[in-house]
């Protein structure tokens, strides 16, 4: 026998397309690889009730499989108690079909959905790696980013990019066991082509220097403070940005393909004031595009600054949007940035 693994796919109404291709992806591996078993670690759709697009595109995905499937069950999506789940549907329409809250083969492979204490992302974990020390396996869904825990468990992670804290995240993979259960029994995870990648960025006065092409590169760095100084006003016209620094961003986004979810990362006011007029630009072109502001006036007298300085910058920055050819909408959306 040979199993395919995979997880986390969480099927929206905006995702179908890409989540189409995904399956597609995972019907072909199935048969160029002979695949005899396939497991699914939960998570197949995002919401508790599904729409009837995003069940009909996994329903023609199990009648296209045409061979063993076992999907966990898991609570965080897709269960309304321990025995209800939209799942049981396709265990009834289909004898190929089982659906489970764990899988359990002797003491050879476990498979569930949840972290373990281990884990990368390990908060409210129940179990840890000990608990399941008697497997020669475990492969387990919920967290997004793949992960190996030594000795015999693995977090395959998701099989899209669903959220920006995976793209650090070089790839998305599913995993193959040939002969299972043979004296040649191999275990190999196999890099997906069909997710649409994600990129993160930052722009940021405080660039170095010396490598200014750190500056946009996608980091898990804390938010940089920009420090106004309590007698200069942002109104007074101070670039302190190097614009090369928005040139090199504009670069980098014009390279990648549109097929992209990007997130901008803006750490100081004057960033965000050189960026907002590329924000329609970028956002027509790629399939997924926001930017996240991390700054704040920060004054040595905080009184001072919420009866003087805070109005000035509310009001600066409110004269200035007036003046852009911005949608009413988006101006809301930055005015609120600031309150």
């Amino acid at each position: 026998m040979n199993y395919l693994i995979f997880g986390d796919l969480h099927i929206t109404q905006s995702s179908l397309e890409e989540c189409e291709k995904i399956l597609n992806e995972i019907l072909m591996l199935c048969n160029k690889y002979s695949i005899t078993n396939v497991i699914d670690l939960g998570d197949t759709f995002n919401n508790l009730r599904p729409i009837s697009l995003e069940l009909d595109l996994f329903a023609k995905f199990i009648k296209n499989l045409n061979r063993p499937i076992t999907i966990i069950s898991a609570d965080s999506h897709e269960s309304t108690t321990k025995e209800e789940s939209i799942l049981n549907h396709y265990g009834i329409l289909s004898n190929n079909v089982s659906v489970v809250k764990e899988y359990k083969d002797t003491n050879h492979m476990y498979c569930g959905h949840f972290i373990l204490k281990e884990s990368n992302i390990s908060y409210g974990a129940k179990l840890s790696k000990e608990d399941l020390k008697n497997y020669l396996y475990v492969f387990l869904g919920h967290q997004h980013s793949f992960q190996i825990i030594k000795p015999n468990c693995v977090q395959l992670g998701s099989c899209r990019y669903i959220d920006f804290s995976e793209a650090v995240d070089k790839q998305k993979v599913i995993a193959i066991i040939s002969d299972y259960g043979l004296e040649t029994e191999q275990v190999h995870f196999l890099k997906l082509k069909s997710p649409i990648p994600m990129v993160e960025l930052k722009l940021s006065k405080n660039a170095s220097k010396e490598a200014p092409g750190q500056a946009i590169k996608a980091k898990n760095e804390g938010a940089v403070k920009s420090i106004q100084e309590p007698n200069k006003s942002i109104s007074e016209g101070e670039n302190p940005l190097n614009p090369s620094q928005i040139d090199l961003l504009c670069q980098q986004l014009d390279k990648l393909p549109p097929k992209t979810k990007v997130k901008i990362k803006i750490e100081d006011f004057e960033s965000f004031r050189l960026f907002l007029p590329l924000v329609n630009k970028y956002s027509s072109k790629f399939e997924v595009f926001k930017y996240e502001t991390s700054f704040e006036v920060v004054s040595t007298d905080r009184e001072k600054l919420q009866s003087t300085e805070t109005k000035s910058f509310k009001e600066s920055f409110n004269n200035w949007l007036s003046k852009q050819n911005i949608d009413s909408k988006i101006k809301d959306i930055l005015l609120k940035e600031i309150e």
